[in-house]
């Protein structure tokens, strides 16, 4: 049994055909944290359930403009400075990280 304490949540970690897995029990009592580690382990042995897809994690530019900007929208706007301040910000840093790409592509192509 590999489970561990990350805060006050208990997680487990063990290899299953040459994969990790590695969740949370969303539980604060080790042994019924324990009791569902068992419980994965015997539903993968018996093919109830196969290894889980983890979703595909966006990248920073999706999360900036789906995520960060419209809840900087609607938190500030009583607050136009501060708007203005994670806009251009924003528009800054992916300027920056554009021209950083391009030196790059340059460098690979010397």
């Amino acid at each position: 049994m590999a489970v561990y304490k990350r805060g006050r949540v208990w997680w487990y970690r063990f290899v299953w055909n040459g994969e990790s897995i590695r969740e949370s029990t969303k539980q604060t009592n080790k042994r019924v944290a324990e009791q569902i580690e068992a419980a994965h382990k015997t539903s993968l042995a018996k093919g109830e359930v196969g290894i889980r897809e983890k979703k595909p994690v966006p990248t920073l530019r999706e999360f900036a403009e789906r995520d960060f900007l419209p809840f900087t929208e609607s938190r500030f706007q009583n607050k136009p400075k501060t708007l203005e301040y994670y806009k251009n910000g924003s528009k800054i840093f992916w300027r920056s990280q554009s021209s950083q790409l391009v030196r790059w592509m340059l460098l690979l192509k010397a």
